[in-house]
């Protein structure tokens, strides 16, 4: 842990070369997006208003509201808004979500601190590089991986943010690692998956993993400890400290839902375009080969927006259905569409041990759609769209941040942050940025 506060205090801006740059700047952008697309979802609205209750110093906004509240409440309501479209960032070997904890906590400071762009930067790439090193270490000490919650790791990373922008010593740096390791949430979602379904509104648990990453951080300052062996980052498998910068292998997603199912709907996609003859009363079976994880995501009827994006029948429906899956069309008003869960209910998820082989590397999954007359067609997705080795392009990029921002935002608004974000380097205040979520489009 001792390396890993040495590398959050040196870290200088001629470390970072143009793509990890480019890629937080990204990640910002797109965390953005998330949270003013899932301001107005019954999670959002719940954790706006506990955000208000919270009290404390109001140094920190909240963006889709333009309202100010402390540090800790402003990362919780955006760590929870921003993820419960399940449309924010991940990393492959951490398996999970680090924007979703490490952003909401270096946004609410460097706001709080009147810092530059420039040094929300690096607070970003510093927070990133912490918690997907965290993460890879717990899956690796676990004798069968399971789901714990990105909160559980990224606290560590929204400490490494938060320390980084409040100055802290290497010493009281290791510290705020150590507590929020300590203290940070676990979130066995998978467990409710596999015996009903049901995904809860605290999903991986990222809103309180960043408010823990504040918290510890506080702490660290004035002198509290925690345990220092919670995370033993040399065990990691991942490279050296600066030796690579992990935060280049985030991936982006264009589907709200559980990366796992992406591969699944763009398989699925991909063979009704090249066959367009094929519609839904021609379709017999539709077999879905997955990862061992992938195979809890089977439940056809889900009762909560969380849970449809959990679940690979409903999406594959909605995918036929619709041939898209646009984050608007996949709501709760549309749990109980006829159509959607008629397709549904053809949908058939088999484990498949030549999948699991890519993982985690790669989570891919391979679909064959069987027609009444016999007819078998076969599409295997290995990295879907988003991940940085089949990157959405420029245009589907901001074109996703538009389409999410203007669900809260004029489309001028969403313009201008969207400039604002990509030139961050040079802006001198963060609160300029902050401005221009309030007050009505110029």
């Amino acid at each position: 842990m001792r390396k890993a506060a040495q590398f959050v205090k040196t870290l200088q801006w001629s470390d970072l070369d143009e793509q990890v740059i480019r890629t937080a700047k990204n990640c910002l952008l797109d965390f953005i997006g998330a949270v003013l697309g899932g301001a107005q979802t019954r999670a959002g609205e719940i954790s706006l208003a506990l955000a208000k209750s919270m009290g404390g110093w109001g140094t920190a906004t909240i963006w889709p509201v333009h309202e100010k509240v402390s540090c800790q409440a402003a990362a919780f309501v955006h760590g929870t808004m921003g993820t419960v479209l399940d449309i924010d960032d991940g990393h492959r070997m951490a398996v999970g979500h680090p924007g979703g904890v490490v952003i909401p906590a270096a946004f609410a400071v460097a706001e709080h601190k009147d810092g530059t762009g420039r040094e929300l930067i690096e607070a970003i790439v510093c927070g990133y590089e912490v918690g997907i090193r965290a993460g890879h270490v717990i899956r690796l000490q676990q004798a069968k991986p399971i789901s714990i919650g990105s909160g559980r790791w990224g606290a560590l990373g929204a400490a490494a943010a938060a320390s980084r922008l409040m100055g802290l010593d290497p010493a009281k740096i290791e510290q705020a690692l150590a507590v929020s390791g300590t203290l940070a949430p676990v979130a066995p979602v998978t467990d409710d998956i596999k015996v009903n379904g049901i995904v809860p509104m605290t999903k991986f648990c990222s809103g309180w993993g960043s408010l823990v990453g504040i918290q510890a951080t506080l702490l660290a300052e004035k002198g509290f400890t925690g345990i220092t062996s919670v995370i033993d980052f040399s065990l990691s498998k991942l490279p050296e400290w600066r030796r690579s910068f992990e935060i280049k292998q985030t991936y982006f997603k264009p589907f709200v839902s559980c990366r796992y199912v992406h591969p699944v709907i763009e398989a699925t996609l991909g063979i009704l375009k090249e066959h367009p003859e094929l519609t839904g009363e021609k379709i017999r079976k539709i077999t879905v080969n997955v990862i061992e994880s992938g195979t809890h995501l089977n439940h056809p009827r889900p009762e909560t927006l969380e849970s449809a994006q959990y679940s690979i029948p409903y999406l594959v429906g909605i995918a036929a259905t619709d041939g898209e899956v646009a984050f608007t069309k996949v709501n709760e008003g549309r749990l109980h569409d006829p159509k959607v869960l008629q397709m549904a209910e053809k949908v058939e998820i088999r484990h498949s041990e030549k999948m699991d082989a890519y993982f985690p590397k790669e989570a891919p999954a391979e679909v064959e759609i069987e027609t009444n007359s016999g007819d078998l067609f076969r599409k295997l997705v290995i990295r879907p769209k988003g991940d940085p080795q089949n990157p959405m392009s420029e245009k589907e990029f901001l074109n996703k941040f538009r389409s999410l921002a203007t669900q809260n935002l004029s489309p001028e608004k969403a313009e201008q942050i969207l400039g604002a974000v990509m030139d961050l380097e040079h802006l001198k205040r963060i609160s300029d940025l902050t401005a221009l979520f309030g007050g009505s489009a110029s």
